[in-house]
């Protein structure tokens, strides 16, 4: 039996959600069901965090009460399930949408032709009613459907105007089209207003479908990281033998066999064998890490050599992975979307829109009945003039072409909200391994010692290749294919030993090898050799020392390289006012020199991804804007924090699917043209937001009939056509983000 005053906390998907107001509905809801302590709903991420009493209610109560009004709140045993049925609503929603908008497009461009051309025919009237008819039963009836349930809920939203809108203009032709006889004996034309109803369902229908499809892949990342977990272990029994089984079933001091290739499915401690293992998605760093009895292993990390046993000290919802988990599922859902302008004024623009149009019809009807004609013809036209096309499109067309263009030079950019914040940035932080750098080891210097005779050279390297090719030391394959590209032929060696955390000692053609550390050359007569060494390491590169028959004879240097655009890319982003941070995991020499390379004066390193999180959030605090660029599984809880999160192509697929622009081919030159494009796309949607409004402004009083008297009077017509042209602006203006150049 629950506690009657414990609280639980959990983040459910909600589904059926079209914008902010939706939203607000949904947190009302949630927020008025017995039990419940606090909710958040999320708009962006298509959530709801909730907080409630489980001696009160329960999430399968309060999915009732969303589904009541016209939502639905996922309720699962899994979250792995939960997700993937929220993945599979969406899709299918997409698919119906993209469906409507194609018909309603294949229907209302025929329309508007014959229609605002004055194209006549027999029973013209009731052909274009039934077109109309079928735009709105089929197409349109989302926006009834949720349009008139706001309306009963008295929190009108921009669905409940698009119903309005369309189902007088329509009522309105139905009744000139029966009979017309009505207003025509009063001198007033008896005209339809069919395409308008058509077209109003047509572009509020497309621009609702660009945002879906927006927001799309925002739990993606989730189960990406999820997907990091392995179903099953090897447990070793009492009498030796292993067995597969869950991952659910293991406990603490559990005996996990791990081998090369599997997944660590626990975080635990080596208890006997030695390994290489791939700490990326911890690290960031491509170079694998030695892992022998005593040292510590992560779940989710894989095992490139080798084989371990595992005692098991954190399984299921403990494990590092599991955290970080839910660093990044709370950081999305906390994280509130900025608000789009058109939301923002929607609350008062809907209802006064609609207090204008009823005001109209009043003050005309005042004047005398015979003014009712011209009354519900200015009614109407209010209605129809003012319906959200323009600010509607305002947004998500802008958006649409700023990611298309963004897309034709390399940059994949998931909505506006990424487009709007990365204009406003003040600060971006920057991985290094894979983002500033290649993210590849690479042998990137050879030092020999003067006891070496040149005649001698190529025997030497031949012998380290033959032994380095046998090792599963992390630098080793960067040695191999370094002395590859010397057209060195690998000699194997006759006697062959590896020693975790000390090296290799082999025997060729009858010569003893040591290969290792850099204190295999701390015997070396050489000066210059061992300051070569010692340069080397203060720069942070990864050095190993080779001796022949015990006298050092050559070093090896190993580094990840820096982006031959690095430079460039970094002094561009100082000029348009950004401060640039290396943000990593690596070692001080090794992010320092980097960082001096680049031209980047702030650093940090040897930080674990919940340091990288921090950091992001102390920034914020202060009052920044800031943007993370990472490519690695260790950068996700980062990059779900930051205000815009940049993920380097050919990085991790969980930071390309938690981070909100791409970087196709990881070109940091990229990055300022990333920026330029959001303040052009920034600046083009506060234009069309302007124009939209200034419409309006001018437009509704034309339509309520201020100049009737000078003898001027805006019909329905005019007013779907300005309201169409509006739209048409709106398109042309976003257009001109084409020209800009990134």
């Amino acid at each position: 039996m629950a506690n009657k005053n414990e609280i639980r906390h959990e983040i459910f998907p909600v589904t059926g959600m079209m914008c902010a107001v939706c939203a607000g509905t949904v947190k009302k809801t949630i927020s008025e069901c017995t039990g419940v302590t606090d909710v958040d709903v999320n708009f962006a991420t298509n959530s709801a965090t909730i907080d409630w009493n489980p001696s009160l209610t329960s999430p399968a109560r309060i999915a009732e009460a969303v589904k009541d009004a016209g939502y639905e709140m996922i309720v699962s045993e899994s979250e792995a399930k939960a997700v993937e049925e929220k993945e599979r609503q969406e899709e299918q929603a997409y698919r119906t949408m993209k469906l409507k908008v194609i018909v309603a497009w294949i229907i209302t461009i025929p329309l508007c032709i014959l229609c605002m051309l004055h194209i006549h025919f027999p029973a013209d009237n009731w052909i274009f009613m039934a077109m109309t008819l079928a735009v709105m039963a089929y197409c349109g009836e989302g926006f009834y459907r949720r349009g008139i349930k706001a309306l009963i809920a008295k929190a009108p939203n921009m669905d409940s105007l698009v119903a309005i809108s369309t189902i007088v203009s329509f009522l309105f032709s139905v009744f000139n089209t029966i009979a017309p006889e009505v207003l025509t004996s009063r001198a007033i034309s008896a005209d339809v207003y069919y395409e308008g109803a058509a077209m109003i369902i047509a572009f509020v229908l497309t621009g609702k479908m660009m945002e879906m499809r927006s927001r799309h892949s925002t739990g993606l990342a989730i189960r990406a990281l999820m997907d990091l977990q392995p179903d099953e272990a090897l447990l070793e029994l009492a009498n030796g033998n292993t067995r597969r089984v869950p991952v659910s079933e293991i406990k603490v001091g559990d005996i996990l066999v791990v081998r090369q290739g599997d997944k660590i499915p626990v975080d635990g401690i080596v208890e006997a064998g030695n390994a290489t293992v791939d700490e990326s998605m911890l690290t960031g760093e491509s170079i694998g890490i030695e892992k022998t009895r005593g040292d510590k292993v992560s779940a989710g990390t894989i095992l490139n050599a080798g084989s371990i046993k595992v005692k098991a000290t954190k399984v299921g919802t403990d494990t590092e992975l599991s955290r970080i988990i839910r660093a990044v599922k709370e950081a999305q859902g906390s994280k509130a979307p900025v608000q789009k302008l058109v939301d923002r004024v929607a609350a008062i623009f809907v209802p006064t829109v609609m207090v204008i149009s009823l005001i109209t019809f009043c003050v005309w009807m005042a004047m005398g009945r015979g003014y009712l004609p011209i009354a519900f013809v200015c009614a109407v036209s209010v209605l129809v003039i003012a319906c959200p096309c323009a600010l509607g499109l305002a947004t998500p067309m802008a958006v649409m072409v700023g990611i298309g263009r963004g897309a034709r030079s390399g940059i994949l950019i998931k909505d506006a909200t990424a487009l709007e914040l990365l204009a406003k940035t003040d600060t971006l932080l920057i991985d290094k391994t894979g983002t500033l750098t290649l993210g590849k080891p690479r042998m990137t210097d050879i030092c020999w010692s003067s006891d070496v005779e040149e005649s001698g050279k190529n025997a030497i390297l031949a012998a380290i290749y033959g032994a380095e090719k046998e090792s599963i030391h992390p630098l080793a394959a960067a040695i191999s294919e370094g002395i590859e590209k010397l057209k060195i032929t690998p000699i194997a060696p006759s006697e062959y030993e590896y020693i975790a955390g000390v090296g290799i000692s082999c025997v060729t053609d009858g010569m003893k090898y040591n290969i290792g550390s850099s204190s295999v050359a701390d015997n070396s007569c050489d000066p210059q050799f061992l300051k070569k060494i010692d340069l080397w390491l203060e720069q942070g590169a990864g050095v190993v020392a080779v001796s022949v028959d015990g006298v050092p004879a050559v070093a090896f240097a190993v580094m990840d390289e820096i982006r031959p655009d690095a430079i460039s890319a970094i002094k561009e982003l100082n000029n348009l006012g950004i401060d640039v941070e290396l943000l990593t995991g690596d070692r001080e020499a090794t992010a320092q020199h980097i960082a001096d390379l680049a031209g980047i004066h702030t650093v940090t390193a040897e930080t674990l991804p919940q340091m990288k999180q921090d950091r992001v959030e102390d920034l914020q605090r202060k009052g920044h804007v800031v943007a993370m660029a990472g490519d690695g599984i260790n950068d996700s809880q980062a990059l779900a924090t930051a205000d815009v999160s940049i993920a380097m192509g050919g990085g991790s697929d969980i930071a390309i699917d938690v981070a909100k622009i791409t970087i196709v081919g990881g070109k940091l030159s990229s990055l300022p043209g990333a920026v330029k494009l959001s303040k052009a796309t920034l600046r083009i949607i506060r234009e069309n937001l302007f124009w939209a409004f200034i419409y309006n402004v001018i437009g509704i009083p034309l339509a309520a009939g201020v100049l009737y008297k000078a003898g001027f009077l805006l019909s329905p017509m005019f007013a779907s056509a300005a309201m169409a042209l509006s739209s048409l602006c709106v398109v042309a203006n976003s257009l001109r983000l084409n020209r800009i150049r990134n």
